[in-house]
């Protein structure tokens, strides 16, 4: 009974239980203290992860030691990835060869099918990866900030390092022309984006960055940051046609002014 009082809320800290002995009512209100401590930090921990725009609770699960066999797989599925982005952006997705990128990573083609069903399975888990990285990374730069300022200068940043990489650039478009060619896949390149992007996360990126400015011209946070992304990639991509006009300079400098454009702080 006690305990099912204390899960509605009903007991309250230094409040005394009829039919405990003076130890045993001492004892639980100490349970009850030291709980609600917990769940005071609880909250306190959940308010600060607010702040994280793709943050998602995950259950908690007990870590299993790998053994060698998993481990060499693990290994053989890395080194196949590695392989298969260097011979995507080398060929593109039509060129590519499976014998080519099991050389590459060291094995065999039957390696290949081991881990991945074709193909197109193992450029999708490709894109898959990248994706989760770039994710991953957006997290960690995002939470380093406590301010709305740092968050704008660490999004920013964020964007200004994509520029760096080339090859997400060439893959991103591979597996965009890829989805146009191939309707049954754009349903997979459509649920990574959904991943990432919600139209609901407007107000969570708001908290992060800022609202955004009003008015029928005013451009919403999550398409101004959905939309940097294949801006950023076109640039790069102009940039490997050695356009003379063009350098990894040049290419930051207009990247800032779309951040800029793309991510104006209204007027207070």
């Amino acid at each position: 009974m006690y305990h099912n009082l204390h899960q509605r809320g009903t007991v309250d800290e230094g409040s005394s239980l009829p039919g405990l002995s003076g130890r045993a009512e001492a004892s639980y209100s100490n349970q009850i203290m030291m709980r609600n401590s917990l769940r005071h930090c609880t909250e306190r921990v959940s308010t600060a992860k607010e702040r994280l725009y793709f943050t998602k609770m995950r259950p908690e699960m007990t870590v299993k030691t790998a053994n060698k066999h998993e481990l060499r797989t693990r290994e053989t599925r890395s080194l196949l990835l590695q392989a298969a982005e260097t011979i995507f952006v080398r060929d593109g997705y039509e060129g590519a060869e499976l014998g080519e990128i099991a050389a590459l990573a060291g094995r065999t083609k039957g390696a290949i099918y081991a881990q991945f069903k074709s193909k197109e399975d193992i450029f999708l888990a490709l894109i898959e990866e990248r994706t989760n990285y770039y994710r991953a990374r957006m997290e960690k730069i995002l939470a380093a900030s406590m301010t709305v300022d740092g968050n704008m200068d660490a999004l920013r940043n964020f964007f200004l390092e994509r520029t760096e990489d080339q090859a997400w650039s060439l893959l991103l478009l591979e597996f965009k022309l890829f989805a146009m060619r191939h309707p049954e896949s754009r349903k997979r390149l459509q649920t990574l984006y959904a991943e990432i992007f919600y139209r609901t996360d407007e107000k969570k990126l708001a908290d992060i960055l800022g609202a955004a400015a009003k008015g029928k011209d005013a451009i919403s946070r999550v398409i101004a940051v959905q939309t940097l992304g294949p801006v950023i990639s076109a640039l790069v991509l102009e940039l490997q046609l050695d356009n003379h006009l063009l350098n990894k300079n040049v290419i930051k400098k207009v990247a800032n002014r779309i951040f800029d454009a793309l991510l104006e702080v209204p007027a207070q």
